[in-house]
């Protein structure tokens, strides 16, 4: 009797949800303004390797898009999923992002969760950002103008310097 307790407290203790969260973008380097059109989300557990894990994702309107369930990695070798790799002074480095979520429309409020056999995870919810109409974009004379002005002393110079160059060539004879 105690063996059974002891058996259902234990898968108890095992069917406990797991936390996901998105992926900091800045803190890894990835180009800012990615959750436009997908997300990263972090990885399940380490114990749940070698494990089929389906994603769920649901918007406002009770649906999303589908996405492709993937087999949880071995902790220590996580490449089948989404990694970036950096080379820095002959350095190479990976880093172990996370899983992307694709599809996904701008502007939308989004839960996503994970399920691996007897496990899931605790429903993460996050909006896409709205992207920036490339027409809105200022194309001003800002900064072009200041350009403009600094090749145009240093051509006036390089043309005094030049003058004055042949000027000294020609009093020295």
């Amino acid at each position: 009797m105690k063996l059974l307790i002891l058996l259902a407290l234990a898968s108890i203790s095992w069917a406990q949800n797991f936390q996901i969260s998105l992926v900091n973008e800045n803190l890894i380097g990835i180009v800012e303004g990615l959750r436009s059109m997908s997300a990263i989300i972090s990885l399940p557990p380490c114990d749940l390797a070698r494990q089929t894990v389906e994603v769920t994702v649901v918007n406002s309107t009770g649906q999303g898009p589908p996405q492709p369930s993937f087999t949880m990695p071995v902790c220590r070798n996580r490449r089948d999923l989404i990694n970036l790799v950096s080379n820095f002074g002959g350095i190479s480095r990976t880093l172990n992002l996370g899983y992307q979520v694709e599809m996904l429309e701008p502007g939308t409020l989004y839960n996503v969760s994970y399920r691996a056999s007897s496990r899931a995870s605790d429903v993460l919810q996050f909006t896409t950002i709205s992207p920036v109409d490339y027409a809105s974009i200022d194309t001003g004379f800002g900064r072009s103008g200041a350009m403009v002005v600094i090749t145009v002393l240093l051509v006036i110079a390089m043309v005094a310097l030049i003058i004055a160059f042949i000027v000294v060539l020609v009093l020295s004879k």
